[in-house]
């Protein structure tokens, strides 16, 4: 890629693919593309894809239905994974090359074919205020990745699952087991098993699994943190608690602005208050440590720590974070679209 000048974007719905200090990153990585990232892909003559997620519908984003500008190449085995009937591959893309290998054969036979070019040192992260507490007296999701940061800071760590509200500027992979991925649906539920599973294949491997989770995910699939307990599965779950299913406020938004119907009942029925619910209570039932509610930065702190130190000690632990409801513009932008102007 040094030899060519190409540039690459990654996805939050995969694993870590690519070094996102790297100077070849041009974006930070998300469940859909940025507006920056849609330019970026725009401006391209050539898109080579390497098992992208979803690739019709990302160039839908950029191109919208226009006709996409750009040569295609796509290297995928997706097409023999999935049936037509339930349409899991998402929109088909038109491409000018279709490659059925996996990406690592196709590029290593790329590479034989292009110049050797020179090698490029990573741009370290720039100095930030991580150690400051936050400004607002409310929490919010990137407060989290700050905790985080600041607790985990060499500490060899594996996210296991980032929940929708995450952002990908927020954290940095610098390996393929910096982060596993989302599972494949785009639901909720899936978050705690998922958990659990790659805390279970990465004991005893150096690294502190972690699990991001919204309390909606957590509820729908909490039965799973007892196995980590039965089994001592070590495992540090966070949970972003905004007190709603906020996927689904946004949907109902969507569809009010669509039929004309107040915007301001997209809560109803999604909202998980009135009375709140104690995930910390919930999660020492199942003979976990639980944490919380935090709701202070001071707090989280000593909580983060308070956990990792238990998780070393072959805990698994689950800390209730109150947050602020919000996702990145680009989730945002994706989940509220007028579908009948595209």
């Amino acid at each position: 890629m040094e030899s060519i000048g190409a540039v690459v974007l990654t996805d939050l719905k995969l694993g870590a693919a690519f070094p996102t200090r790297h100077p070849a990153h041009a974006n930070s990585a998300g469940y859909f593309l940025s507006a920056e990232g849609c330019d970026i892909l725009r401006s391209a003559d050539v898109v080579l894809s390497l098992d992208w997620c979803d690739l019709g519908g990302t160039l839908r984003q950029a191109w919208g239905p226009t006709s996409v500008s750009a040569k295609v190449i796509q290297v995928s085995t997706d097409h023999q994974l999935h049936n037509g009937w339930s349409f899991d591959h998402q929109a088909l893309p038109s491409t000018d090359l279709f490659l059925a290998v996996e990406p690592r054969e196709a590029v290593a036979a790329l590479l034989e074919q292009l110049p050797a070019g020179p090698a490029k040192a990573l741009v370290p992260r720039p100095a930030s205020a991580d150690a400051d507490p936050p400004a607002a007296a409310a929490l919010h999701v990137a407060d989290v990745a700050r905790g985080l940061r600041q607790v985990l800071e060499n500490v060899p760590t594996t996210f296991v699952r980032l929940p929708l509200s995450w952002s990908g500027e927020l954290w940095d992979w610098d390996s393929p087991l910096d982060y596993i991925g989302y599972d494949g649906g785009g639901g909720i539920g899936s978050g705690p098993g998922m958990a659990v599973g790659a805390a279970l294949a990465l004991m005893d491997s150096g690294r502190v699994p972690v699990a991001i989770l919204g309390d909606g995910d957590y509820m729908m699939g909490v039965s799973a943190f007892w196995t980590a307990a039965n089994a001592r599965i070590p495992l540090l779950a966070v949970i972003c608690n905004n007190r709603s299913f906020f996927n689904d406020e946004l949907h109902q938004e969507r569809v009010a602005v669509e039929r004309g119907r107040p915007v301001e009942n997209k809560g109803i029925g999604q909202r998980i208050e009135d009375p709140d619910l104690d995930l910390a209570l919930i999660a020492r039932g199942q003979g976990l440590m639980g944490f919380g509610p935090i709701t202070s930065w001071p707090e989280l702190i000593s909580a983060l720590q308070e956990g990792l130190n238990a998780v070393r000690d072959g805990k698994a632990v689950v800390i209730d974070v109150r947050v602020m409801p919000g996702y990145s513009p680009s989730m945002s932008r994706q989940m509220i679209r007028d579908v009948a102007a595209e």
